[in-house]
């Protein structure tokens, strides 16, 4: 066998995606507050660009906005700290509590044992027993607990909860809790309706007492689009700051003595100028005709509710506007539009089609929601197997296997109806 090398040239076609396209990329993925950072941020780079819309310093109505909450920790350990200042403390325990505090977990316990904080902390088990004991009579209840059984029990006896609801935590909590209530009855000697009254109880606890000392700063989310009826119509209005646009700032440019050496400098940044106005006008563009086509194939759900909307991909808007997929995708990322119904990301107006039924108008959204229906309206005593809820859901023309209907069950993240029972 012989080898042979030699040369030649072949002709390939390849995309290389240019500074100026990745960037025309990045303006159409992000949201407004995103999108104004980056215009902001390009303003102090470039002294000729002058953004033309800017956000409103007004605080939104409520009409226009939703807000969510974001959490500090910061304000965690000293309000712990505040509840013991009036305490006598020793060095040692203060620094037992200071490090114990930084440890909790997510539902603010410290799971950890007295050894391992003893070994950690360098400190002898007693402080850090002592140093537990001052953080448990801090506010909220159940700080600093052990477990979720403690802190459930902290609070119960706190409450002065009967006997069954302290017992059960303390000494059934695992049987109660997986709701192997006929195995704690029969171990207990406690019927299913004192331990049904015991849940109904317990659920009024609060496992995650951290929450209570997160502070809550207000985030507003921005809407793209208001969607409206007006006599008879559909109506889109769109918010004049979710489509911010840049101009040359002329003032700027007659205030500059222009000499050879600082020609091109200017020349570049007017460049800059123009290269982002025609992204912007881009990014209007594409995100205009987006939310225009969502809106008109899902115009049911804007009078019906969720559970008019019908199946709809991001490759078949694709296909209809012309453009690739991930395009659709970066352009719906992050944004929002605001109806009758609430504040609602563009990503939740698609839908697959349920494969399991013949009816290609059948969304997966619409089987769901039948679904919770039934099981919200069913006898709580006698709850609905997957194969009752298929019965009652083929009546309804919604064939699906008991299989499908567990699995979308599942993801409603409701419990089977052995777990769903009560028994009064």
């Amino acid at each position: 066998m012989s080898f042979r090398f030699e040369q030649s040239q072949t002709q390939i076609q390849k995309l290389a995606l240019t500074q100026e396209m990745r960037q025309s990329l990045d303006l159409l993925q992000y949201s407004s507050e995103e999108l104004h950072a980056f215009l902001q941020e390009k303003q102090v780079e470039n002294p000729f660009l002058k953004i033309k819309v800017k956000p409103s310093k007004n605080q939104p109505t409520k009409d226009w906005v939703e807000w969510t909450a974001s959490t500090g920790t910061d304000s965690i350990q000293s309000s712990i700290m505040d509840q013991l200042l009036n305490q006598t403390l020793s060095p040692e325990c203060k620094r037992a509590i200071s490090w114990l505090i930084n440890d909790f977990d997510d539902f603010g316990f410290l799971t950890s044992t007295d050894e391992e904080y003893s070994k950690w902390i360098d400190l002898d088990i007693l402080t850090i027993q002592q140093a537990r004991q001052y953080i448990l009579q801090c506010e909220p209840i159940g700080i600093g607990a052990y477990s979720m059984s403690h802190c459930l029990l902290l609070q119960a006896e706190k409450r002065r909860m009967d006997e069954v609801v302290c017992n059960i935590l303390s000494s059934y909590y695992t049987l109660f809790i997986e709701k192997r209530w006929k195995e704690l009855a029969r171990i207990s000697k406690y019927s299913l309706k004192q331990i049904q009254q015991a849940a109904d109880a317990i659920s009024t606890l609060n496992p995650s007492p951290i929450d209570y000392l997160r502070t809550s700063k207000t985030e507003y989310i921005n809407s793209e689009a208001d969607v409206f009826m007006e006599n008879g119509k559909l109506l889109i209005r769109y918010a004049k700051e979710a489509f911010p646009s840049v101009e040359l700032d002329e003032e700027y440019v007659k205030q500059i003595q222009v000499d050879q050496e600082s020609l091109a400098y200017i020349n570049i940044m007017k460049e800059q100028v123009r290269i982002i106005d025609k992204q912007l006008l881009q990014r209007k563009e594409t995100l205009r005709l987006v939310i225009q086509e969502i809106v008109k194939k899902q115009s049911a759900f804007f009078s019906k509710g969720y559970d008019a909307i019908v199946p709809f991909t991001m490759t078949e808007l694709a296909t209809k506007l012309e453009l690739h997929e991930s395009t659709i995708s970066r352009t719906i990322k992050d944004k929002y539009i605001h109806s009758a119904l609430g504040t609602l990301p563009l990503r939740r107006f698609f839908s697959q089609r349920s494969t399991m039924i013949k009816d290609e108008d059948i969304s997966v959204d619409h089987v769901k929601t039948q679904l919770q229906q039934l099981i919200q309206t069913e006898d709580k005593t006698k709850p609905l197997s997957d194969q009752a809820l298929k019965i009652l859901l083929d009546q309804q023309g919604l064939v699906l296997s008991r299989r499908v209907i567990a699995k979308y069950r599942e993801q409603l993240g409701i419990l089977a109806s052995t777990k769903r029972k009560r028994f009064e």
